[in-house]
């Protein structure tokens, strides 16, 4: 056996044998019982684990959106707060000429909670001074698409419009209700009547709004937001000489562009010092755009010139259980993918699509306190074709999930660290 693999059992020899031994078998994969194969595995000296920031997503225009700041002492402040547009549902909007402003009102509907509910945000709504812009145009008048990124920021007028000390009730509070600027209502009433002609001309008049948070000093709350429901809107209210209790809403719909700009500030923390090391033994992986785990693989393609077939292949993630979990909750999946060698994810198609999801696995199993995968098709690529032994670890759809795990990769006599076991047998 190769030196950098230690056997852990020798079992029986298998009755099975694969045509041809370089070829991944699964029909062998389902004949075989565990009982009668070779079981190696590698140890921490082999597998390195790495911590990296995540690589800004695009936030935009995702069904959801996050809104709030947190404090959590093993990952440092989180901040996220919105940039949104808004739209028209009718055309040539007239409110009348003696039209006068009663209030502007901002709803945004609420869809959920991450961190403590008994934590009291700050909420700050400041009017934007540019378009969210999602296509450009070349000097040969060719459109193209812009990425939007969650590090994005854009111009905005740092006057408050309206603000809100907002103590949630989960069990009452279904929506934040913010009273924005009077001064504001009545320049909707005073402007020119082209300017609510459509909404490409109600767009160029206002840009949208701002909303965030400031700091809190406790653990915090981040809460999820649905703006594209009916709720979700601005509410002008306003008389005229001849009618009492008028309103109109400004819709946040599927064609106003919105975002979740996500900040984090790791400088409290220990992850601060763990970032660009080549291996550790706590390793961090956080959701809203924030921390991947890389796992290095040992040289797997030593293993290609053997006479083993691989049939089954178990990385085993185990993860520190901490006194916050209850608050800040972890994951109940996580996500895997391989890194290219553009620094690129590239999706372990073979494994996770192919032999689909439940196979694949990555689910939290808190008996044993660890997540599992099944990437016997992907080791067996790296094997014998020399593919990437580089994988990332990250919490899926990590643009609209706040969760965070501590990953357990020490080696004593009580815990193990991030494993991989492969189950073989010999020709």
């Amino acid at each position: 056996m190769k030196h950098l693999l230690r056997l852990v059992a020798v079992l029986a020899m298998v009755t099975f044998f694969s045509a041809c031994k370089k070829d991944w078998n699964e029909l062998g994969s389902q004949l075989i019982v565990s009982d009668n194969l070779e079981v190696l595995s590698f140890d921490n000296q082999q597998i390195k684990v790495s911590i990296v920031k995540e690589d800004s997503l695009s936030s935009l225009n995702t069904p959801t959106s996050f809104i709030g700041s947190i404090n959590d002492p093993y990952f440092g402040r989180t901040n996220a707060s919105v940039y949104t547009e808004f739209r028209m549902p009718s055309t040539d909007v007239n409110f009348g000429e003696t039209a006068v402003a009663d209030s502007l009102v901002l709803t945004l509907d609420l869809d959920g909670y991450y961190g403590d509910t008994l934590s009291q945000l700050h909420f700050r709504v400041m009017e934007m001074l540019e378009q969210i812009e999602t296509t450009a145009t070349d000097s040969l008048d060719v459109e193209s698409s812009v990425m939007i990124y969650s590090s994005e920021d854009f111009d905005y007028d740092s006057q408050e419009l309206g603000d809100l000390d907002f103590l949630v009730e989960p069990t009452v509070d279904s929506a934040v209700t913010i009273t924005l600027s009077n001064d504001l209502a009545q320049e909707f009433l005073d402007a020119d009547a082209s300017n609510f002609v459509d909404n490409e001309a109600f767009q160029t008049f206002f840009n949208g709004l701002y909303i965030a948070c400031d700091d809190v000093t406790d653990n915090g709350l981040l809460l999820e937001l649905n703006l594209i429901s009916e709720k979700s809107k601005l509410t002008l209210h306003y008389h005229t000489d001849e009618a009492d209790s008028l309103s109109y809403d400004f819709e946040i719909n599927s064609d106003a562009d919105k975002m979740t700009r996500w900040a984090h500030d790791h400088s409290a923390t220990e992850i601060e010092n763990l970032i660009g090391l080549e291996n550790v033994n706590k390793a961090y992986v956080q959701g809203s755009v924030g921390l991947r785990t890389y796992i290095d693989l040992p040289e797997l393609a030593s293993l290609q010139d053997s006479n083993y077939v691989i049939h089954k292949a178990e990385l085993i993630i185990p993860y520190i259980p901490t006194d916050l979990d209850g608050i800040y909750a972890t994951p109940e999946k996580l996500g895997l993918a391989a890194i290219n060698d553009e620094g690129e994810l590239e999706a372990l198609t073979e494994d996770q699509n192919v032999q689909g999801s439940a196979y694949f696995d990555g689910s939290r199993n808190e008996l044993t306190q660890a997540y599992k995968f099944n990437i016997a098709r992907y080791v067996h690529k790296v094997v014998e074709e020399g593919y990437v032994s580089r994988l990332a670890l990250y919490v899926p759809t990590s643009v609209s999930q706040p969760e965070r795990l501590i990953i357990n990769n020490y080696f004593t006599d009580d815990s193990t660290g991030v494993s991989l076991k492969l189950f073989v047998s010999e020709q």
